[in-house]
């Protein structure tokens, strides 16, 4: 099976620098509204980096975007941010070890739980009136974006991880054995 990535020995400052790299540059790229990369950053940061860097590649991937493509509602913003480090805060329990069943389950659960959290944001910005008829109408109109993410985090999770795991299996087999 794929290692699992504790801090110890697998330079974590470099695993999320080079995730920091990916995620801004394939989120910059163009894509349809809810199929984002930054979900399998946040997969990829949840299973190989240590707690204290896991914000990092999200937060880089996530700002790059807005400095380039520009700001909007500092509410929005604000829920946007907190709900992508969620995601990968939150999946990284099932992502102790790595594997199609936990990789799949941890891209639903990532979905879900940024389909929770940023639907707020129409809320907190006037678009929906704050009442149980207005969330109701907001998370029911969010809904082909909760089912776009999860397909964006199967998609691209399932070929980040995969990519993963082939350099590594290339590397066991290709690198020189010390004696």
């Amino acid at each position: 099976m794929l290692f699992n990535a504790p801090s110890q020995g697998l330079k974590p400052w470099f695993i999320a620098l080079t995730l920091c790299v990916v995620g801004a540059a394939s989120h910059l790229m163009p894509h349809p509204a809810g199929m984002s990369t930054i979900g399998a950053v946040g997969l990829l940061a949840a299973a190989y980096l240590p707690r204290h860097l896991l914000p990092l590649p999200v937060i880089v991937s996530v700002a790059a975007a807005d400095a380039v493509i520009g700001a909007y509602s500092t509410a929005a913003m604000a829920l946007v941010y907190i709900a992508h480090i969620a995601c990968a805060a939150g999946v990284t329990p099932l992502l102790r070890k790595i594997g199609p069943l936990q990789v799949g389950g941890a891209a639903v659960v990532s979905a879900v739980i940024f389909y929770l959290i940023s639907n707020a944001a129409p809320m907190a910005t006037g678009f929906y009136p704050n009442t149980l008829a207005g969330w109701l109408s907001c998370y029911a109109a969010g809904i082909p974006f909760l089912l776009r993410s999860i397909a964006a985090n199967l998609i691209f999770g399932a070929v980040a991880f995969s990519s993963i795991r082939g350099l590594w299996l290339m590397l066991r087999r290709w690198a020189p054995v010390p004696n």
